[in-house]
Order: structure tokens, then C-alpha cells, then sequence
């Protein structure tokens, strides 16, 4: 029986309120005696009041505060994944969003009226008219009727415009979610925006390492961009690539296949090229390209899958273009094949910029990595190459390392701005950046790590402390004195005695 007047809610409303699974709050429950008490029953178990609970949240910082988007993602792939695994619930939560995206009106209201026993087919039956390359995407399985329909519900509840930002959501939570077991096709946000406000894009843009298509999407809003590229290795991958699309509306052309082994746009020259391709991958077939045009500065081996990148996104560069990546760090002062190539590309003058960025921004993995930035067309300075932009936000961000790191807007629009006004001809005069001439880097060996060439502050001097310190140094020297003669008075009295 509730007590009159109380707006009462059960476990699994309290579940929702704090982002978590009913079990977690269940645990609460039982591990917390200031936990609200019950103030009635209902037909799934004990009611609480929500001004209560909701008082109790906020007393504990567990109450969730994300975006409804982000909190209904959270739910749904809860909910599913009881009956699946994370990589399959959240790829079909994206195939939901982009058939509410692409179905008609009465294509969608079919669905949601299915019989549970007739779910799985109705659906799949929608998937393959609209999306008949999906087949990696959906479930090999008869799909869960029950949480797939709660699902469904859930999402017909939201209006159309909030679709892609619910997709949004979806891949963040994916690349948190997912770790190290598969999340390197996803890239965070701030590195994203980073990768483009440095990029600027304009006219055709080119992705050869596209993965879900969260760089040429973030492109697309961009004024003066005139056509979108992109190539992916991974079957699933590029077609939950062509879901996301569909979700946010983006034509682009983003070719399956193998860079190395199918290049699909070999003419390309493109204006501007961004990428976060796989990291310190290897080449098993590298033998195989040995005359590939696109090695001007160098064969790559086996195990320079950082410099057979750099030099791809470089041949489909047009003149006078720019090309942004994102490399470990391992790509600033490899040695061996990658070493040369690396220092005949600075002798170039292509290399433009590095900012060295702090650790754990990608949930996938801990390494530290860099931005790169080539610029074709750069006009030599006295003779030698033209100098390279060393930024250092290694130490720029709070909680870097613990995977859970992010660049901030206004340290993304401060970057932004010492490249721009670097490109312009000022010099930097932020602390965290540096120029480096070509005999700078040449005495380097070509190491192009923004580390070596930040100068390291010296604080100035504080006479009055200095003075300080030498007055305390020359009364214990004084102490020491006195003792060291009050010694050689005993050791004489010693020996004197002994004669």
C-alpha cells in the first residue's frame, strides 16, 4: 500500500534516474543502511519517493546527469546485452537508428507492431530493403524479441532530429565500452575536432582509414567542402559506416578494401586528407608492393605501417593541400627504414607541425600519440627547409593517462589559433610551443618528438631567498668549524696523555 501523496517510483525508474542497471541499485540497496525506505508496493516489487531517491542521488553524486540521448544508450545496451554481447548489441542499436532514419513511416509502424514471434523476420525483411549490405551488422542468431522490442519502443519516443545525436551518443559509449576489443575504429570527439580545426576543410576531403565515418561526417558541416572520400578495411566496420551516414544524412563515397592492397581512388588529389589510421601496423605483404608509386620517399618494411600511411595520404594529396593525422608517438623517432623516410620527407619541407598530445585519449589504448600535420607547397627558407611548429600538450590536459582524458574546447581553439597565425608567418610565443629550424632538427637525427625542442623554464632568481640560504650555509659552516677544533683540542689532550 503507498503513503498518500507521494509521487512513487520502483527499483527500475531509480535505475534509470542514475544511469545504472536495476542490479547496481539493487546493490545499493542492500550495502547502504541510508538507503530511502519503502513507502509502498507495487506489482514488480517495493515503491520509493522519488523526492527521496532523487535527494539520496544527488547526496551520493550518483544521479545522471548525461544527455537523455546519452542515457537511453546506456539503457538500451544494458538491457540487450543480457542477451548478447557489447560487439553485437551496440552495432544493432545503430541498425535501429538507421532504419528509423531511412523507413517509412509505415515501414517503422510495422515494426513496432510485430508480433514478438514475427520480430526477428519483420525486421530483418526492412534491414535488407533498405540496407542490403547489413548482413554483418545483424545478429547471425534469432534476434531477442522481447529486449529488441523494449528497444524499439524506446527509440519511437524520441522525434527524428535527435536521431543522430542519439547515433552520437551510441559510438562514444561504444568506444568506452568496447576498450581494447575492438574500439579502434571509433575516435574521440576532441581528437576529432582537433584533427579539423587544424585541417580546415575545404573542397574534396579524403579519409583512407574511414572506420565508422566519424571524421568525414564531423567534415561535412564544414562550409566549402565539395565531395567526401573515405576507404575501410573491415567488412562490419564499413557498413556500420554506411548506417551512420544514412543517420546523419551524409553523402560520401567510402570504398571497402585494403588501402595497400586495393587502393580505389588511385588519381586521386585530394585538398585536404585526414586520418587516424591503425597504429604501428604491419605490412605482411610489403614485399608484394616494392614498385608501388606511392613510395617516393621510401620502401616501407614489414613493420612501417606508420610510414607507408604517411607516404599514402601524402601521394593523394594534391599541390597545395594539407594532411592531418594522428600517429603514435613511435612515428617521431623510429629508426631504420622509417627513420629515413621520415628525415627525406622533413628534408622536403612537407612537415609543417606536430603537436604531441596527452595520453589516454582514445579508450582503445594508453600509448601516446601526435597530430602531424604535411603541407605541399612550402617554400624553402635561406636555402634550407622551412622550420616545423612544436606544440607540447602532453602535460595540457587534467587526468591524462587514465583513459578517460579530453581536450577542452578552448585548448582545441588556442591550438587552432598558434597554427593559423604559424601558417601566417607569426612565430609562437605560447609556452608549449616552439619553432624547429632544419639544423635544429638535423642535429636531432630528424626526431621530430615537440619535446626536444621546448626550451625548459628557468624560474627566476629570488635574491631573497638566495641570501637567506647563504646565511643559514655559513652558520652550520661556522658550527662545523667550532666542532672540527674542539675535536683536534680532544685528540691532542689524548695524545699527550698516552706519552
Amino acid at each position: 500500500m503507498a503513503e498518500g501523496g507521494l509521487d512513487l517510483i520502483s527499483m527500475a525508474d531509480i535505475a534509470r534516474l542514475a544511469g545504472q542497471s536495476r542490479a547496481t541499485v539493487g546493490n545499493w540497496k542492500s550495502r547502504n543502511p541510508d538507503f530511502p525506505a519503502e513507502r509502498g508496493r507495487g506489482s514488480r516489487g517495493p515503491l520509493y519517493d522519488r523526492a527521496e531517491v532523487t535527494t539520496w542521488l544527488e547526496g551520493k553524486n550518483r544521479l545522471d546527469r548525461r544527455p537523455q540521448e546519452v542515457a537511453v544508450m546506456w539503457r538500451l545496451a544494458d538491457e540487450l546485452r543480457g542477451d548478447m554481447t557489447t560487439e553485437a548489441a551496440l552495432p544493432l542499436i545503430l541498425l535501429l537508428l538507421a532504419v528509423m532514419s531511412a523507413a517509412s513511416h509505415s515501414e517503422w509502424e510495422q515494426i513496432q507492431a510485430a508480433h514478438p514471434a514475427d520480430l526477428d523476420a519483420t525486421l530483418r525483411s526492412t534491414v535488407h530493403s533498405l540496407f542490403p549490405f547489413a548482413d554483418e551488422v545483424l545478429p547471425h542468431g534469432k534476434l531477442p524479441s522481447e529486449s529488441v522490442a523494449r528497444a524499439i519502443a524506446a527509440l519511437s519516443s524520441f522525434d527524428q532530429p535527435r536521431v543522430a545525436l542519439m547515433a552520437d551518443a551510441l559510438l562514444e559509449q561504444s568506444a568506452k565500452a568496447m576498450g581494447s576489443r575492438g574500439g579502434e575504429y571509433l575516435s574521440p570527439p576532441s581528437v576529432r575536432k582537433l584533427v579539423l580545426a587544424i585541417a580546415e576543410p575545404v573542397g574534396t576531403i579524403y579519409n583512407p582509414a574511414s572506420g565508422i565515418g566519424q571524421l568525414i561526417i564531423d567534415a561535412a558541416g564544414h562550409e566549402g567542402v565539395v565531395q567526401l572520400i573515405g576507404q575501410e578495411i573491415n567488412a562490419r566496420v564499413w557498413e556500420m559506416s554506411q548506417l551512420n551516414l544514412a543517420i546523419h544524412g551524409v553523402m560520401a563515397d567510402v570504398a571497402f578494401g585494403d588501402v595497400f592492397g586495393h587502393d580505389h581512388f588511385p588519381q586521386l588529389r585530394a585538398d585536404r586528407v585526414v586520418a587516424v589510421p591503425p597504429w604501428n601496423q604491419k605490412l605482411p605483404h610489403a614485399d608484394q608492393l616494392m614498385d608501388d608509386p606511392r613510395w617516393v620517399w621510401g620502401e616501407p618494411g614489414t613493420n612501417d605501417g606508420n610510414t607507408a600511411w604517411i607516404q599514402h595520404c601524402l601521394y593523394h594529396l594534391a599541390d597545395g593541400g594539407r594532411a592531418v593525422m594522428v600517429l603514435p608517438n613511435s612515428a617521431l623517432f623510429e629508426s631504420g627504414r622509417g627513420g629515413r623516410v621520415r628525415q627525406r620527407m622533413v628534408k622536403a619541407g612537407l612537415l609543417e607541425a606536430v603537436v604531441a598530445l596527452p595520453p589516454g585519449l582514445f579508450a582503445w589504448t594508453n600509448l601516446p600519440c601526435a597530430v602531424l600535420v604535411f603541407s605541399k607547397g612550402r617554400a624553402n627558407l635561406d636555402g634550407k627547409p622551412a622550420p616545423i611548429l612544436m606544440v607540447d600538450l602532453t602535460e595540457s590536459v587534467e587526468g591524462s593517462g587514465s583513459r578517460s582524458a579530453a581536450l577542452d574546447d578552448k585548448l582545441i581553439d588556442e591550438i587552432a589559433r598558434i597554427y593559423r597565425s604559424w601558417v601566417a608567418g607569426e612565430s609562437p610565443t605560447a609556452s608549449n610551443a616552439a619553432v624547429a629550424e632544419f639544423d635544429d632538427l638535423a642535429a636531432n637525427d630528424f626526431v621530430i618528438d615537440p619535446g626536444r625542442y621546448l626550451s625548459v623554464p628557468h624560474a627566476a632568481p629570488d635574491l631573497e631567498k638566495a641570501t637567506s640560504a647563504r646565511a643559514e650555509l655559513v652558520s652550520r659552516l661556522e658550527i662545523l668549524f667550532e666542532a672540527s677544533r674542539d675535536a683536534d683540542s680532544q685528540l691532542k689532550a689524548i695524545l699527550e696523555a698516552r706519552r
